[in-house]
This record gives C-alpha cells, sequence and structure tokens, in this order.
C-alpha cells in the first residue's frame, strides 16, 4: 500500500485551476480554487448563473468539455473533476498524472492524488491536505489528526509572519485592482455588472455555488443600503443586522462559529457573492476553527493593516481573551461580535452569558445588546468606539435568531460615522463609549444610554440584567410594575464599568437589586455581573442596598417572569397566563384601547400589483417562496409503510422522501421539519360559514416577513385554524362581539374566575374555527384574523436515516397523533392529518434543524443508544453510518442498543433491520425491552442496570457516549441505572457519580432528547 503523504500550504495564488464538469459538485470545486487565489477555467456546456460574475471578473472562463485536449492539462497547476467514476474522470486522471498535475476527482480515491479534508485553522490560516494514492479517505482523515496533533510549538511565529505578507500581498492586490478599475471604464462596468448580479442573484443559486463547508446563503439583500443615503427598514436577525455592520465597515472578516450555529452565515455568502464593503472594496470572510490561540489570526490581520472584524460565538471568547488583552495593551482597533448561545439537547438556542465573562478580563470594551435593532445599533457604535479609542470592542448579542424589522444604516451613513469617531482621534474608552452613543442618537435618531432603567418612579426593587434576560425581563415588567414597586435596569455597557453611573440611575428609593444573569454553569452563573453590581452598590451608593443574583438560564420568558414575581412574593404564572399578563397589560400602557379594537395591519391588495411585484422581482424584491424568510425544500413521497399491523391502537408510519434535484443535506441525529397544512376541504367549510372569498388577495407581515396570498392560502397553508386559540385571543374576540352576553363570557374565560372552564377549554383542544363559530356574533375581519391567529410552525422529527446509506433520500419514523376529548370528538394532530393523507409522489415542504445527537468523533468509541418507540429514529442513522464506515474500512467500536416498546409482535420497529446488524457484530449487543409481553413490566433501566458492568466499561474505561432519545418519564430511572453501573463496577463514590455524570453532559458523552 502506497505511504499517504502530506501537502502544507498548497498556493494557487495566480495560478491556474481546472475544474470538469457541471452541477452543484462542480461549483463548489471552482469556489475552493477561487478562495485559494486561482484562475479557474471550468470545463463545461455553460457556467451556472451563481458564477457568471466570476466569469465578469476575468477570474474564471469557461470551455465547452469537447475542446479538451490531453495536452491542455500541463498548463494547469491543479485539477478537479465532479463527475465521479466516469470513463471521462479516468481519462482526465491518467492525463493530470502524466503532466504531474495533482487531481481530485469527486468520490473516488483511487483516482485523487489528494482528498479535500477540513482546513486546519491556526494563527495562519495553515492548509493542509493529504494526499490518499489510493488509501481510504478516512486513513487520511487519521493521519491529518496525527499530524495536525504533532505540529511543532514554535510553528506559530512563522505561520504568523507568513499570515502577514499574505495579508500584504492581499492588500496589494486589491489596491491595484481599484487602480485599473478606475482607469478602465470596460472594468468598471464589468464590476458594476458583477454587484449587479450579485445583488439580485435568489438565495437558493447563491447556496448551490457555496462549498460544502460555507453552504449558506446571504439573508440579506445589500444593493438597498448600497445604493441608499439614508436609513433602509429590511427584515433580519439579531446576528445578521450586526453581521451586516462587520462586513461593511472591514475588509478581513473572521467567523467562529459551529455548523449548529448560523453566525457568520450572511457575511460568509456576502463574501462569496463579491458583495464590496461601505468603503467600496472586498471583502474576505474566512471560517475558522475554535482553539488555544484562535485570536493570533486577528493579531496578524491588523498587523498587515487591514480592517479587521470577528463574527463569534461566545465559546471563543476565552480563547481569544489573551490577544485581546495584548491587542489593548497595544491600542488596537478590532471588533468581535460575540453571540452568547448555546444549543440545549433539542439543539434550541438559549443564552449563555458562561464565556462572555472571559471578555471582561481582556480589558476590552463590552457591549450588550437585547434586540435586532440593538444588535445593528450597538454593531455600529462598537466599531465607532474602537476607532476612536483604539481598543478592541465585544460586542455581545443573545437570544434566538427571529427576524424581525430594522431600520439599518446605509453604507454612506456607516462610514460616516464611524469616520467622525476615528477623527475625535486619541479617545479614552469610556469617553468614546459616551460620545459614539450620542453621535449615534443625532446619526440615527434612537438614544441608548449605558444603564437604562424602566419602570416605577418609587421602587423599591431594581432587578439587573443584560441582553435577551434585560429583554425578557422588561416584557415581564408590566404585568408586576403595579402589584409591586419594581424595576429594569437594562446593562448596554459591562466595561468599562461605571460605579457611580450604575448607583445614579437607580430611583433613590431603591432597596434592594436582584442580578438576572443567564449561564450554563451554576457556579459562575452570576460572579462577573453580581460582582460588578455588588461593588456599586457599597461604594457608590450613600444608603445601604441589598443585592442578589439569580441564573436564569433555559428559563425562557416564562421562566424570568417568575423568578421576578417570587422574588416580589407574587404568584408564578401558568403560560396562558402569562401571556395574557405579559401582552395585554403592555397594550393597555401603550394604548387603553385593545389589540383588536386597532386597525388590522393586513391589508387587502389587488391582482394587478401583485402580477407587477412578480414580473419585476428584482426591483420589488419578490421572493416566491412556500415558507417566505426560511430556508426550506420542497421534496416528494418515494416510499410510505405502515410498521405496526392495522388492527393496532398504534399507527406507526416509515416515510422517505426524495431530496434529489434539491440543495438538501443533512447530517447524522439532525431533525427532518415537515411543515403540514390544514384539510382543504375543512377550509372550503370554514368560508363558506364565515362568508369568505377564498380568492381575494391579501398582504401582511407574519413571522418578520411580509407575505401576499389568497385567502385560502393564509388559512390552508400559513394560520393555524385549527389550532388551539390562547387567552389573548378569546379576548381579542371578545372586542368585536356584538352580542354583549357573548363578550361577557369571552372576557370572563380570560379571568381567574373562569380558569377552570378556560383548562377544560384547553384539554378538549377548543380550534380558533370552533371558537369562531361558537360565538358568532364576534365576526373579525379576515385581515384582523391575519393579525391574531397564530401561523402553523414546523413539526420536527428525528431523521431515521443516514445520507451516506441513503443519497438522495431522508427517512423518518412517525406516530399518527390521535385522541378524543371528553365529549367523545375525534381529534387529530395538525401535522399527523397532513402526514396521514400523504400518498407516493406528493410534494412536501420541509427544512433541516440540527442537533447534539451526534455520533462520537472517533470511530473506536463505543456508542450506547436508549431509545423508546419512535425515539430509536436517530439510532437506526447512527448504525446506518457506522455501517457505511465499516464497509469503507474503518475501524468501528462496539455499539449497544436498548429498545423499548410495548409488544414485540406490534411495535419493534425495524427488528429485522437490527436482528442482521447484530448477527453481522455492528451491533454488538441489542436489548429488548417489550414492557407488556410479560406478566410483570420491563423496561430499558433494568436492561441497563442488569448490563452495570457492561455500561462501566464503555463509557468509563473506553471514553464511551450514551443517548436517550424518547419521553421524558425514564429519564430518572435511567440515570439511576447508569449511577448503580459508576458506583458498582466503576470504583466511583455514591457521592460523585451524579457529579460525573453532569460531566458527562458537558463533554457531550452523555446526551438526552427527550420530550
Amino acid at each position: 500500500m502506497p505511504t499517504p503523504s502530506l501537502i502544507v500550504g498548497l498556493r494557487l495564488d495566480g495560478k491556474k485551476a481546472a475544474v470538469f464538469g457541471d452541477g452543484p459538485a462542480a461549483a463548489n470545486r471552482v469556489i475552493f480554487a477561487l478562495d485559494a487565489g486561482a484562475n479557474v477555467v471550468l470545463y463545461a456546456p455553460n457556467a451556472p448563473e451563481s458564477l457568471i460574475k466570476w466569469v465578469d471578473a476575468g477570474r474564471m472562463s469557461v470551455v465547452p468539455a469537447s475542446k479538451y485536449a490531453a495536452a491542455d492539462i500541463a498548463a494547469f497547476s491543479v485539477a478537479f473533476v465532479a463527475s465521479g467514476t466516469t470513463p471521462v474522470a479516468q481519462a482526465i486522471a491518467r492525463d493530470a498524472r502524466a503532466a504531474g498535475v495533482p487531481v481530485n476527482v469527486a468520490g473516488d480515491s483511487e483516482l485523487s492524488d489528494f482528498v479535500l479534508m477540513p482546513t486546519y485553522r491556526g494563527a495562519s490560516s495553515l492548509q493542509i491536505a493529504v494526499t490518499t494514492n489510493g488509501v481510504a479517505p478516512r486513513a487520511a482523515s487519521r493521519l491529518l489528526k496525527e499530524i495536525v496533533d504533532k505540529l511543532p510549538g514554535d510553528l506559530e511565529p512563522q505561520l504568523q509572519q507568513a499570515a502577514q505578507l499574505n495579508d500584504v500581498a492581499r492588500a496589494a492586490d486589491r489596491q491595484r485592482e481599484q487602480l485599473l478599475a478606475g482607469m478602465d471604464a470596460a472594468a468598471a462596468s464589468a464590476d458594476a455588472s458583477a454587484d449587479a448580479t450579485a445583488a439580485n442573484t435568489p438565495a437558493q443559486q447563491v447556496s448551490a455555488a457555496a462549498s460544502s463547508v460555507d453552504d449558506h446563503p446571504a439573508a440579506l439583500d445589500l444593493a438597498p443600503l448600497r445604493a441608499s443615503a439614508e436609513q433602509v427598514e429590511q427584515a433580519v436577525g439579531a446576528q445578521t443586522a450586526a453581521g451586516y455592520v462587520a462586513h461593511a465597515l472591514s475588509d478581513l472578516c473572521f467567523v467562529y462559529a459551529a455548523r449548529e450555529q448560523t453566525l457568520g452565515d450572511a457575511a460568509l455568502a456576502w463574501s462569496r457573492r463579491a458583495e464590496k464593503n461601505a468603503f467600496g472594496e472586498w471583502v474576505s470572510a474566512l471560517r475558522m476553527e475554535t482553539r488555544a490561540g484562535a485570536g493570533h489570526a486577528l493579531w496578524g490581520a491588523l498587523a498587515a493593516g487591514s480592517r479587521v472584524a470577528a463574527i463569534a460565538g461566545a465559546a471563543s471568547l476565552p480563547y481569544m481573551a489573551p490577544v485581546l488583552a495584548e491587542l489593548a495593551a497595544r491600542r488596537q482597533p478590532i471588533v468581535v461580535h460575540a453571540a452568547a448561545q448555546s444549543l440545549n439537547a433539542q439543539a434550541n438556542v438559549q443564552t449563555d452569558f458562561s464565556d462572555v465573562f472571559a471578555a471582561l478580563q481582556s480589558r476590552a470594551v463590552v457591549l450588550a445588546s437585547a434586540s435586532a435593532q440593538e444588535a445593528h445599533d450597538l454593531a455600529a457604535v462598537a466599531h465607532a468606539v474602537a476607532q476612536a479609542a483604539g481598543v478592541p470592542v465585544v460586542h455581545v448579542t443573545s437570544g434566538a435568531e427571529a427576524v424581525v424589522s430594522v431600520q439599518m444604516l446605509s453604507h454612506s451613513q456607516l462610514t460616516g460615522f464611524v469616520g467622525a469617531a476615528a477623527a475625535d482621534g486619541d479617545v479614552q474608552p469610556a469617553a468614546a463609549v459616551e460620545q459614539a452613543l450620542s453621535r449615534f442618537a443625532t446619526t440615527s435618531g434612537r438614544t441608548y444610554r449605558p444603564l437604562e432603567y424602566t419602570g416605577h418612579a418609587d421602587a423599591e426593587t431594581v432587578f439587573v440584567a443584560l441582553g435577551q434576560v434585560a429583554s425578557d425581563a422588561l416584557a415581564a415588567l408590566p404585568a408586576i410594575s403595579e402589584d409591586s414597586r419594581a424595576g429594569v435596569l437594562n446593562v448596554r455597557v459591562l466595561r468599562p464599568w461605571d460605579h457611580a453611573q450604575l448607583v445614579a440611575s437607580l430611583p433613590p428609593t431603591t432597596k434592594r437589586l436582584v442580578v438576572l444573569s443567564s449561564a450554563r454553569d451554576a457556579d459562575v452563573a452570576c460572579d462577573a455581573l453580581l460582582a460588578d453590581v455588588s461593588v456599586s452598590a457599597l461604594i457608590g451608593s450613600s444608603t445601604p442596598l441589598a443585592v442578589c443574583g439569580e441564573n436564569v438560564f433555559g428559563a425562557g420568558a416564562l421562566g424570568v417572569a417568575n423568578v421576578m414575581r417570587t422574588a416580589l412574593d407574587l404568584e408564578p404564572l401558568v403560560e396562558e397566563e402569562a401571556e395574557e399578563k405579559t401582552e395585554e397589560k403592555t397594550e393597555e400602557k401603550v394604548d387603553e384601547k385593545s389589540a383588536a379594537a386597532a386597525e388590522p395591519t393586513a391589508v387587502f391588495d389587488s391582482a394587478l400589483e401583485v402580477a407587477k411585484r412578480l414580473a419585476f422581482p428584482e426591483a420589488y424584491g419578490t421572493e416566491v417562496s412556500a415558507r417566505p424568510g426560511e430556508k426550506t425544500f420542497t421534496v416528494s413521497v418515494s416510499s410510505l409503510r405502515r410498521m405496526t399491523p392495522d388492527t393496532y391502537d398504534r399507527n406507526i408510519i416509515h416515510i422517505e422522501f426524495d431530496t434529489r434535484g434539491t440543495d438538501l443535506t443533512y447530517e447524522i441525529g439532525d431533525a427532518l421539519g415537515v411543515y403540514g397544512y390544514n384539510d382543504e376541504a375543512q377550509v372550503r367549510e370554514f368560508c363558506a360559514a364565515y362568508g369568505l372569498d377564498g380568492a381575494q388577495l391579501v398582504t401582511a407581515v407574519k413571522d418578520g416577513q411580509t407575505q401576499t396570498r389568497t385567502v385560502h392560502s393564509w388559512l390552508t397553508h400559513a394560520l393555524d385554524l385549527f389550532g388551539r386559540p390562547s387567552k389573548k385571543f378569546y379576548a381579542a374576540l371578545a372586542e368585536f362581539a356584538r352580542d354583549e352576553k357573548q363578550a361577557e363570557k369571552l372576557r370572563w374565560l380570560t379571568t381567574s374566575e373562569g380558569a377552570v372552564e378556560f383548562k377544560d377549554r384547553v384539554a378538549d383542544t377548543v380550534t380558533y374555527a370552533e371558537l369562531l363559530m361558537e360565538f358568532a356574533s364576534a365576526r373579525p375581519s379576515i385581515l384582523h384574523l391575519v393579525d391574531l391567529i397564530t401561523p402553523i410552525k414546523p413539526r420536527h422529527y428525528s431523521i431515521a436515516s443516514s445520507a451516506r446509506m441513503h443519497p438522495g433520500s431522508v427517512h423518518l419514523c412517525v406516530v399518527s397523533v390521535h385522541w378524543k376529548n371528553r365529549a367523545g370528538v375525534a381529534r387529530t394532530g395538525q401535522c399527523t392529518r397532513f402526514l396521514d393523507a400523504l400518498s407516493i409522489g406528493d410534494r412536501v415542504v420541509v427544512s433541516v434543524k440540527p442537533s447534539v445527537m451526534k455520533l462520537p468523533p472517533l470511530d473506536s468509541q463505543p456508542v450506547i443508544m436508549a431509545g423508546l418507540g419512535t425515539g430509536m429514529a436517530p439510532f437506526r442513522a447512527f448504525i446506518e453510518e457506522r455501517a457505511v464506515r465499516k464497509l469503507e474500512g474503518a475501524q468501528v467500536g462496539p455499539m449497544t442498543l436498548y429498545f423499548g416498546s410495548r409488544h414485540r409482535a406490534m411495535e419493534y420497529l425495524y427488528g429485522e433491520e437490527f436482528e442482521a446488524y447484530h448477527a453481522d457484530g455492528l451491533l454488538t449487543n441489542l436489548r429488548l425491552a417489550f414492557s407488556r409481553d410479560q406478566p410483570e413490566k420491563v423496561y430499558i433501566q433494568h436492561k441497563m442496570r442488569a448490563d452495570s458492568e457492561l455500561l462501566a466499561d464503555q463509557i468509563l474505561a473506553n471514553d464511551g457516549c450514551f443517548y436517550l432519545c424518547g419521553p421524558t418519564w425514564p429519564t430518572g430511572d435511567v440515570k439511576d441505572a447508569m449511577v448503580h453501573s459508576f458506583t458498582t463496577h466503576g470504583s466511583v463514590k455514591a457521592g460523585d457519580a451524579n457529579k460525573l455524570i453532569e460531566e458527562l453532559k458537558e463533554s457531550e458523552r452523555y446526551i438526552l432528547e427527550v420530550y
């Protein structure tokens, strides 16, 4: 077997690369070569529309494949073949080897000289590739890891110097290109054409051109912001809003983010589309890895004279802190936009300030924003402060990426605002913050203070919070401010901290400060912020102030509200009560009239206006999409079968979707979001009874997106008409009731006196449609209904297949949800009804949601899986993935499956597959718990307890990983079985076993996905 070799620093700047083939695989390789600085010749019938701009820019040319001759290959430094193992691919590979040109053939390690491996990104973005010469890519991957782990420690300074020289060269290239563009009118024209093409390229086409690592479409069209001299309203989330400012005010943007995070997606996509910044220059956006020395790349880029920004998960900050401290000492301006996020077991975003506190020790200025609008505004302020004070600034965003309407500064406004700050000269950080906030108020009309108080003028208790937690606290405040004298202090500037300013921001009646923080590590949750506030209260206040802290990590808006209510000796709220108190009291403070009495935001539209928007999509920014603002894919049903007997009371179905022809990709453990819709016959029946014209066009903003649909489409595809309404809807409906008795009944149901009947209605799943029919005198217009009825949300199911075993397909294992309410009326889950009605060939809109349910990084690590019912879906994918890797020659570790259901004859899901894998030896241990097949109940925790020695050996002695998926109820018993294993056979003391499990959770070796 040939020995794999190492290629270090394969440099393609100014060299020629050949790409053979068409489609996404070829486009990915074109982008890879362009990113490395090569000029590309694409041998294909034509260039994808998304790559036309590179042809216009002179970086790429297209040659018909029929014109290729063997002698041509010698003119290239590297060759990529995207067509796989075909006779043409074999011929090109022979030609390349004969000419001594390295060649990569997609999907064929035998023909390839090298494999496109993950990039090692240290201080200098050193790229490492490994040639295979017939060795399987898995072996090459292991070799790569070994090489990277053994890189000499003294390599870093050399790499820094090389990176600086490389950045200087790139900056000189950009200046030369700009000079040539100014001298050559034709080049200037081509440049403008490239800009126009990039600005109007549909997101789907941009996505197809992105590489397999950074395959994310830009979420914002920059053309209006580039052209306008005033603010432009756009629908964006907090990360995109901050990313826009980072892209506009830098020429080099580093992105430190895991695949599960959307951080920096827009900046990476803008860079790939060759979108220019606010200074009219191209921006390089680079995806980096979070590891020790992560900040050195920032230092090297600054030394080369680049305008540098970084977009990062807060987990990167501890690695960056030493470099940020050194940059602060040397007065070097840089901005890091850090997202204070972590993912729970369901891959939902949670606000997490654990790692943010590391930045507080770096002497950097630290700002915190609490909404998408604030994220944009404080991002601009951060860049202004960095220029004025000459120091690093960390801008912290938090919360989920909700898309809302944001007023955004144009390119010209941003350069004017930051330029004025830079002209201030050498300003101390505290003064730079004050000046920037003041100047921003003049520029934008929006005023921010470092510490901003909201609440009762004579408050005795003040809650201190920052970011999303402050936003949640402010949302909860109207419901409690009248019952208790309380307020909220929103902290926007964490560093520099001003003790006197904190005390001056409080009402003089304040007696107690409650610091609300959100951190996954309970031991340090409030330490930094609580310490700052405590010291301020001690040295800054003339009267004693009591200070305490509360960690609200994972609590959500309702949890924050209840922590505040508990601190004020008020009764906690259940979900419906919290919604009613928070939202309705907020409405009362803003306007004495209810939301129902206000004018609807939805409007009727005309066919002529809609036709104009469809005919001129670039001019109107029109996009035709099943789910506007969301990255979705339309797939078709290729297989559908019931897995349980027809006579059994649980209908579990296996569904396969054909994904060919789409850009849908997924990883092991991901979930598939299915966008079900309402029954069309029921919608037509409702329209007839309600007197609605299903063909009438209505335009409204829903989920932050302006949408135009027919009434029928709104009620079928967008609004949860047959879902359960909240108390807020009951209260709103009362305002429309012409019958006073019906209005009184609706209002009564929202009070504490009507709480019992309201809960009965919730239990009976009374729907919006039924409520509207029941209270017939209340007839909100369709415009009001569009505003008031909540949108249909996707239903997420764990993917039950490996993409490598089933290319072009994705599988689900789904249980149909049917029940009867107290009156005996049959009920069906909204997505269940949709899935039950599917047939082969039907088209379905889906999305992909990442999860923490991932296989361990090493194939040799043991895997222990516990699945109940359909909860075993991700484990089928696990087993299939390892089966593929085993066929490729990898040495896979032991796999143990604990599967539980009621009856073997009825619910042994994928039983034949598991038995076959077990017989083959891939599935080392198969433990089955059918709870009702014998007199005594047997559950998976009983099987686990019997395997105590096995579990201790695989998890503790061999670094195994444990996964549980299914309902919540066995979680405690499963943990007890694990504790028993560790204490009986793992030499772990009883008092340390629970702590050990928490440590395993932190290291992602004890993962729960329960519901």
